[in-house]
């Protein structure tokens, strides 16, 4: 799975972590998934050069499709191709 960089630009504002990033070994985290008070979603990546391809939990399409008018393209398509049971 690829990975995408995203900056959080984000000021004054709150986010909880969602999920986890889990790396191919499918049981070292590599990253966290959080969630804003705008229903963005954004990527914080514990080594940048490290690759995910699994999340846990699943993000539900109710909270993909939420996040889509605040969070970037690229993030969406990465997230929701992890949310994909069966991966």
């Amino acid at each position: 799975m690829s990975k995408v960089n995203y900056i959080v630009t984000h000021f004054n504002e709150e986010a909880s972590p969602i999920a986890r990033l889990i790396g191919p070994d499918g049981k070292r985290t590599v990253g966290w998934v959080y969630v804003w008070e705008t229903s963005e979603l954004s990527i914080l990546w514990i080594n940048e050069r490290d690759l995910a391809a699994f999340i846990d939990p699943l993000l539900c399409p109710e909270r993909l499709a939420k996040a889509k008018a605040t969070t970037p393209e690229d993030v969406i398509a990465f997230l929701a191709a992890l949310s994909k049971p069966g991966l």
